[in-house]
């Protein structure tokens, strides 16, 4: 089926809030077979949003309108598609919408069927999973790809394409997509027919020559973030781990905590921002400050090993750097940080140099800490 996309807003048009849905409708339509031939936006006015509703009508058999359904004075998204088919504002069929108040609506116009959904992501996601997925599958036969996505830490986009030059993939599609501080590599497999029926290119062959070549920068599949690769090892490890951070202000915890029970391997975080608060609660011993500084692998490994001590947990991992913009020193440059974990056996540690924003700065080196724990 053809498939068109209109996005409406003023917000979407100015460049306040960026367009997600477009993009996630699309996706979710592609992977089911569905052509999708046209992407239009348009602001908050009657006349602008009739003519693209027409005009995505003329090109489509099914036409997804976003924005717009809700109760305040710019909410016209209907009744100016309505203006447009000269139809009156019934006969639509309403579509359940369980996160809010707008629910979307199913109505034939002109020679197409239009969905019109709610602008606010998470309710346009559910009403379209509910409502709209099942029909579409309908329409394509149960689908025609199938995707899987292998999510990778610690290699840049380049260096994992030069990694899998010249393999055969078998007809499987093989793309790279960067997530700070991550990249995706998406494998793609389309449904073929042949005499004895319907083949699926195997996706699983493709996924093993990729992980010989790049082995275990391979972090996760699919939804599987960080923070849930290394706490699905500590639990099945039966391990905890507690946290000691300065320059990430407890950003590490808070990822830790977003994985739906991690308190089964989460035994506490500190924030020992200050230099007082390292000697106080961790045990940093004012020598080591004194002569190699806060922003130092002495530092950094005596904040692990007294939070490991204070905390009785298997695994004890602290961070200190410079976030930056300020306060870096020709021998400790912004973006410096060293990052330690302790284990009652030993006590490892890395430094690196993230000369970024200060907001990456702290994402990245929460990912190269928990990648640590996971290594590890």
């Amino acid at each position: 089926m053809k498939i068109a996309i209109v996005t409406t807003g003023d917000e979407i048009m100015s460049g306040n809030v960026v367009d997600t849905n477009s993009a996630w409708i699309a996706d979710k339509c592609w992977m089911l077979g569905h052509e999708v031939v046209w992407h239009g936006g348009v602001g908050d006015y009657k006349e602008g949003i009739g003519d693209a509703c027409v005009l995505a009508s003329e090109r489509a058999e099914i036409v997804f309108v976003s924005g717009g359904l809700g109760a305040t004075l710019d909410d016209i998204t209907l009744e100016s598609a309505a203006a447009a088919f000269g139809k009156k504002m019934i006969g639509g069929k309403p579509l359940e919408n369980k996160v809010g108040t707008a629910p979307g609506v199913q109505v034939k116009l002109g020679k197409a069927v239009f969905f019109f959904l709610p602008g606010v992501p998470r309710e346009l996601y559910q009403i379209f999973e509910d409502s709209i997925l099942p029909l579409l599958k309908e329409m394509a036969g149960g689908g025609i790809y199938r995707q899987k996505f292998l999510r990778c830490f610690g290699l840049p986009e380049a260096s994992l394409d030069e990694r899998l030059k010249g393999l055969d993939f078998g007809g499987v599609r093989v793309s790279f997509r960067v997530t700070y501080p991550e990249v995706k590599i998406k494998l793609v497999a389309r449904k073929e027919k042949t005499v004895t029926g319907d083949k699926w290119l195997v996706i699983s062959e493709a996924e093993k020559k990729i992980r010989e070549r790049i082995g275990d920068y391979v972090f996760g599949v699919d939804d599987e973030t960080m923070e849930a690769a290394a706490g699905n090892l500590l639990k099945k490890k039966k391990m905890t781990i507690a946290v000691a951070e300065s320059c990430t202000g407890g950003y590490i915890s808070n990822l830790i905590t977003n994985v739906a029970g991690s308190s089964e391997w989460f035994e506490r975080g500190v924030i020992s921002y200050s230099n007082k608060s390292k000697m106080e609660i961790l045990g940093v011993k004012a020598e080591t400050i004194k002569k190699y500084g806060a922003v130092s692998e002495e530092c950094t490994r005596e904040m692990a090993e007294g939070v490991l001590k204070i905390s009785g947990a298997g695994i004890g991992l602290s961070v200190t750097g410079v976030a930056g913009p300020s306060g870096g020193t020709e021998g400790k440059p912004v973006g410096t940080v060293h990052i330690a974990l302790a284990t009652h056996d030993e006590t490892r540690h890395i430094s690196c140099c993230h000369p970024r924003p200060r907001e990456q700065f702290k994402m990245l080196t929460a990912y190269e800490a928990l990648d640590m724990v996971r290594r590890l």
